[in-house]
């Protein structure tokens, strides 16, 4: 996940789903956020492996390019185990590589720092 300052404005064929880390601090918390954005089917697993097969199976936004906005990023996740918000971070590298794509649409998270 790329992290920057502020999120840049994106033209209108991007699909832009925006997450608040500071609402996301576990995956309980997270799961529920990003299927809800990203249009997951009623069926998501809650877990990493159905996260992956979500992520990269996008058609149903109908666009080309769709942007995950983590705001507050440096909150996302931080009551899980490290380890958990490390694998779910891989998740979203994974995702972004257009050879795991199913869907042929460019993918990509941003994190955007919170407030200090």
């Amino acid at each position: 996940m790329e992290l920057i300052d502020d999120a840049p404005s994106f033209p209108p064929y991007v699909f832009v789903a925006e997450i608040d880390g500071e609402k996301a601090l576990t995956l309980r918390g997270f799961y529920p956020r990003i299927a809800k954005n990203l249009l997951f089917p009623d069926y998501f697993g809650n877990n990493l492996d159905a996260l992956l097969d979500c992520l990269c199976s996008l058609e149903v936004i109908g666009q080309e390019e769709v942007v995950v906005i983590i705001r507050n990023a440096q909150l996302f996740l931080s009551k899980e185990k490290p380890e958990k918000r490390s694998a779910t971070l891989q998740v979203f590298r994974d995702a972004e590589k257009p050879e795991n794509r199913y869907d042929g649409i460019k993918f990509k998270v941003i994190g955007v720092r919170g407030k200090k």
